[in-house]
């Protein structure tokens, strides 16, 4: 049993569709234990002041860790260190790591003492509305979280590494025990220190992260590590590609934070609906559009890295029909079905009905937008893996402009639901734009796949919609629906009919990414293949490697 898990902990996965089956079932794991731990903060302290100065205090600790870590993770460091993997070999990319490991840290040291020294006079200003008893707590919420940007920081670069050894085990867990972490400070701590508990659970979160993501590099040890230094040749070059990526992550920080600041004058509660309903619609998002963008990304660099156009083209089309195939129908479940999805994923405790309202609304608004959110992702990682990073940077800048500008105007007559519309206008601008740059430079991707996937795609939506709608409404006449119960048996009943009414349309229409995810089910499941075969004839991907 300890040699199998040992052989599953270090395996390499081969195959799009199992790497992602891997990233999306912890991802699954790690979103349901999202749930548990917002339904545990809603429940425990409501949509109200604690609340949202929870949810404010992670706007400094995010930022630094966006600004320093995401950028050179997603741009810089995974195509690199494929580079040198493929062109220089092992040593030479376990020296980059543990001089970019050593680096990053170094950064981070230095950044996280400053969120904690300059949070007082920093926070008045992203948080205008907010009272005084609510800006002491957020200040002191954010200088408790301020450790947790240097964890989460260390552990993305072995990420990085793991990613690109195609061993996903480790790196798909960590997210499952952060969360477990913020759970456990919830209902440890909560009780005696009150949300400051909730703080302290984040930074045992951190930890965990961190624990899990080093306890994976014994299969590529990193040796000595070097001092930190910015002049090492590759660390030169992981900078450079990073740089736009870094200065969009500063632009979307910017507008994050613009956002929180138009709803902390909206009215209290405000930063919590917004962040809750958030946090929802990431559910298919992180599931879906994220598990595919990551699992496809390292493909996507080794086949720029190999000159293989006709294979990234095949990575690419093939993750994005994937992903379509997941979301449409999801993005239907989410406008039909999103106040019983609120009620029962927060609804306990001081989470009353109106704030179920105010967040269903919002959660409405979001969904409109999952297409575009999850293949933003995929697309984005699609330029990173050729070195380009300045296109994703220029969209994000349209796109971040027209949510601030939009935001502006919306929130007087819509509330925190404007801001939510804003939000998910300028993501599909944004994917638009992305997939048609992305077009100037191979042209169609999959020679016509894509449309027919979608309209296919499309077309058993439909038929989710006419069978769920008709059971909703129905049993929202038999039921009051005041009891979880009723709330529970309404969403189920929905979503069996228009489960049923989906899938069994896709096999009439013979939707070809419903074979390919029923091949990968038999293949693993009944034919106990093993990680390294049959993924790829599975996902039409045999020649990507």
């Amino acid at each position: 049993m300890i040699t199998w898990f040992k052989r599953m902990w270090n395996g390499e996965t081969d195959g799009l569709t199992t790497a992602a089956f891997i990233v999306g079932a912890s991802s699954l794991a790690s979103r349901l234990l999202g749930l548990f731990r917002d339904r545990a903060l809603a429940g425990t302290f409501g949509a109200g002041a604690s609340l949202d100065a929870y949810y404010a205090a992670f706007r400094l600790p995010d930022t630094v860790y966006n600004l320093f870590i995401l950028g050179a993770i997603s741009a810089g460091f995974i195509p690199i260190f494929t580079e040198y993997l493929e062109k220089q070999g092992k040593e030479a990319a376990a020296k980059l790591a543990g001089q970019v490991l050593t680096t990053v840290g170094a950064c981070l040291v230095v950044a996280s003492a400053c969120v904690a020294i300059f949070a007082p006079a920093l926070l008045p200003i992203i948080v205008p509305g907010f009272d005084a008893p609510t800006l002491a707590k957020t200040i002191e919420l954010t200088r408790i979280m301020a450790i947790s940007p240097l964890l989460l920081g260390l552990s993305a670069v072995i990420g990085g590494v793991m990613q690109s050894l195609k061993r996903y085990i480790g790196f798909a867990l960590a997210p499952v025990f952060y969360n477990l972490g913020i759970i456990l400070g919830t209902w440890l701590f909560a009780p005696a220190f009150g949300v400051v508990g909730a703080a302290y659970g984040v930074v045992v979160g951190a930890l965990l992260h961190f624990l899990v993501q080093a306890s994976a590099l014994s299969a590529f040890p990193l040796g000595k590590l070097p001092r930190p230094s910015f002049s090492a040749p590759g660390v030169r070059r992981i900078l450079g590609l990073m740089g736009p990526r870094t200065a969009a992550l500063g632009i979307s920080q910017v507008n994050l934070i613009f956002l929180l600041a138009l709803a902390t004058t909206i009215e209290p509660g405000a930063v919590s609906v917004f962040n809750l309903a958030n946090n929802l619609q990431m559910f298919p998002v992180g599931l879906v559009g994220i598990s595919f963008a990551i699992a496809a990304f390292p493909v996507l660099a080794r086949a720029h890295a190999q000159n293989d156009s006709d294979g990234y083209r095949k990575a690419l089309s093939a993750a994005a029909r994937k992903i379509i195939f997941l979301i449409i129908p999801a993005t239907a479940i989410f406008i039909l079905l999103r106040a019983q999805i609120v009620r029962l994923a927060l609804g306990d405790g001081r989470f009353n009905w109106s704030d179920t309202i105010r967040t269903a609304d919002a959660l409405g608004w979001f969904a409109f937008s999952l297409l575009a959110q999850s293949l933003i992702p995929l697309l984005a990682r699609a330029f990173y893996a050729l070195h380009n990073t300045w296109t994703p940077f220029w969209v994000s800048v349209v796109g971040e402009i027209l949510t601030i500008g939009l935001a502006f105007a919306l929130r007087e007559p819509f509330g925190v639901a404007g801001l939510a519309m804003a939000f998910s206008f300028a993501a599909v601008v944004q994917c638009l734009l992305l997939g048609l740059f992305l077009r100037r430079l191979f042209g169609s991707l999959g020679k016509g796949e894509s449309f027919v996937s979608t309209y296919k795609t499309a077309i058993a939506t439909v038929a989710l919609c006419s069978a769920a709608f008709p059971v909703r409404q129905w049993l929202g006449t038999v039921f009051d629906l005041q009891e979880t119960w009723q709330v529970a048996l309404q969403t189920i009943s929905s979503l069996c009919a228009g489960g049923v009414a989906f899938f069994f349309t896709a096999w009439l229409v013979r939707s070809p990414e419903l074979i390919e995810f029923r091949m990968a089910a038999e293949k693993r499941l009944f034919k106990k293949a093993t990680v390294t075969e049959g993924a790829e004839e599975a996902s039409g991907m045999a020649n990507t490697h």
